[in-house]
């Protein structure tokens, strides 16, 4: 053997030990982050007074990022003077504590470098599911700076999309300056959508317009459903931009695949996403979306058309014999999605989503309306060639587009007021989580705030019971200003595993699943769960 080829398998075998060492250390490594290993008062514990001081211990030392009380009232305090002994926090209450239900949120960075939270809930006095309200800090500017975005990135959405769709199927002739208005269109919404990502990261963060630019912001702002909903209307502006500019039935089918596209991104995001019945609640949102593009993308283009002299009667019949049915499905979906929001009738006057719905239903009413009198009594005039008539319908039109305006604004108010179904539902939640590896069915009872028991059935890819050492249930909900809350599930002799949580808000959760399979294997499954 040469010197060469010994040095080779000499190096080798060095390789080899080192690869070894660390799989066996892997482990260990990977679960090197701060815990919180006790704790004064414990997680869930029933005082009679009011503690004088608080300790926070951990499995190692830590720097302390954010430390908060919340109060019965939902009020945030934060805590500065801590008392630090190595691993251990000591320190009072930052204000006197009163009766009923606390929480203690807690942000640290560990030796490694990683941050890492958590929130425990004790209770003063008589121990009871009612918990804070916790108030979260609003900035005025962010929110408007949301709203208005948001506005702009629809308006743009539905008439690139559905501008595309009424070049390509129902103009009889595309009239000068209607394609270069729909290309203009399309690449104002993705510059909008771009932004709506980066202010949605500040909105997950509690951050201030100022922070815009830093990558964490784009990260949070990207993820989840969202993110999911932001990247599907990007692709139906895309595709649509592709059908603006070709011709025949390459258009026509790029167009249609916008249209699917930009339902699809109306059905994964927002209220509707977490609605049951889940199929109900999507379907009705998809047709709704692409109904209203359908309609709204057509006006501007229409206006257009009907100065052409030669196509304009050709162009007009389409649009009349096309548009009711997209009419009549947005009727019958908007009236599905408040029916499934809602939850019973009342709550149209007595919650703000309701009343938000009144006002968007004021403002539909009128848009009908004119429609209506456009049909009746202007179509007719436009298709025997009165100039006169052709002018007012245009102005119309341009009516039409300003209230369409007025509802994506009134609309837009959703973003901020969670609908009725989830206060008010009180029954279990149920949720699958599906990776590569492994699924789980997981139940939250009751599922709404307060003290909840999550139980937890683990199957293998092929639905084959899954074995497990060990099983750490998550939560997490950022916009609600507290850190993750975190249990070690248990075995029950019946099968599932159990974790007992106190979920302090209703809303939309994050619920992670960390499996520990074998001493050299975890898995983690994530998905959205809804609290009510």
């Amino acid at each position: 053997m040469t010197a060469a080829l010994r040095h080779a398998r000499d190096r080798g075998r060095w390789l080899a030990w080192i690869a070894a060492i660390a799989v066996m250390l892997w482990p260990a490594l990977a679960a090197a982050h701060a815990s919180l290993v006790a704790s004064v008062p414990a997680a869930d514990a029933v005082l009679a007074t009011s503690p004088q001081s608080f300790t926070l211990t951990f499995n190692e030392q830590v720097t302390v990022v954010r430390l908060q009380l919340i109060d019965p009232r939902g009020r945030s305090h934060p805590v500065s003077a801590i008392d630090q002994d190595a691993a251990t926090l000591r320190f009072a209450p930052p204000v006197p504590l009163g009766q009923g239900a606390h929480l203690l949120s807690w942000r640290v960075v560990s030796a490694d470098g990683h941050p890492v939270g958590g929130t425990l809930t004790f209770w003063i006095g008589t121990p009871g599911n009612r918990l804070p309200a916790i108030e979260v800090p609003d900035d005025p500017v962010r929110r408007t700076a949301i709203w208005l975005t948001r506005i702009v990135a629809e308006l743009t959405l539905l008439m690139a999309v559905g501008g595309a769709v009424f070049l390509g199927w129902i103009a009889a002739a595309p009239p000068r300056g209607a394609r270069a208005t729909s290309i203009v269109t399309a690449l104002l919404g993705l510059a909008a959508l771009v932004v709506s990502v980066g202010l949605q990261g500040l909105d997950v963060l509690d951050l201030p317009l100022a922070r815009l630019g830093e990558a964490a912001v784009w990260r949070a702002g990207g993820s989840g459903s969202f993110g999911d909903a932001a990247t599907l209307s990007g692709i139906a502006l895309v595709v649509a931009l592709a059908a603006l500019r070709w011709r025949g039935w390459n258009a026509r089918l790029l167009s249609l695949g916008a249209v699917v596209s930009l339902g699809t991104a109306f059905a994964v995001s927002g209220h509707a996403a977490t609605a049951e019945p889940r199929t109900l609640a999507s379907a009705a949102v998809w047709v709704h979306g692409v109904s209203l593009a359908l309609w709204i993308g057509a006006l501007l283009p229409l206006a257009l058309a009907i100065g052409k002299r030669d196509t304009a009667p050709a162009t007009l019949r389409r649009f009349s014999r096309t548009i009711p049915a997209a009419i009549v499905a947005l009727l019958i979906s908007g009236v599905a999605l408040a029916a499934v929001e809602l939850g019973r009738l009342d709550a149209l006057w007595q919650s703000d989503y309701g009343r938000v719905l009144v006002a968007k239903l004021v403002l539909v009413g009128l848009l009908l309306g004119l429609a209506l009198w456009n049909r009746v009594r202007l179509t007719p005039r436009v298709l025997a060639g009165e100039g006169a008539a052709v002018r007012t319908m245009r102005a119309s039109i341009m009516a039409e587009l300003m209230l369409v305006i007025a509802i994506l604004g009134v609309v837009g108010l959703w973003r901020f007021t969670p609908p009725p179904r989830g206060v008010t539902a009180e029954a279990a939640e149920l949720v699958h989580l599906h990776g590569e590896r492994a699924m789980a069915t997981v139940t939250l009872t009751p599922g709404r705030a307060g003290p909840v028991a999550i139980d937890v059935v683990l199957q293998t890819a092929d639905e084959a019971p899954l074995p497990a050492q060990a099983l750490t249930v998550t939560l997490a909900n950022p916009e609600a200003g507290i850190e993750q809350l975190s249990a070690e599930a248990q075995k029950t002799p019946d099968g599932p595993w159990r974790a007992e949580l106190t979920a302090p808000v209703s809303g939309r959760w994050t619920l992670t699943l960390g499996i520990l399979i074998s001493d050299f294997e975890k898995v983690n499954l994530e998905g959205p769960i809804v609290i009510r």
